[in-house]
């Protein structure tokens, strides 16, 4: 059987670390953006720096399942 054929092929990688390596760009765009300006970029920053941080809270306030 060809490995490409397969639904699962290529698709690991990108579920395990496709949300992480996101919110780590995220972090850094805010991060990058906090220290070149003002006004747009403050409002960046606090948009990016953001929304990790309400992804973080959201997986802490959720019930556990068991």
């Amino acid at each position: 059987m060809n490995r490409t054929s397969s639904p699962r092929a290529g698709n690991g990688l990108w579920r395990i670390f496709g949300v992480p390596t996101l919110l780590g760009v995220m972090s850094a765009v805010g991060l990058i953006s906090a220290l070149l300006g003002d006004d747009v970029w403050d409002a960046l920053s606090w948009l990016t720096l953001g929304i990790p941080l309400l992804v973080i809270g959201w997986y802490v306030a959720r019930p556990v399942r068991g």
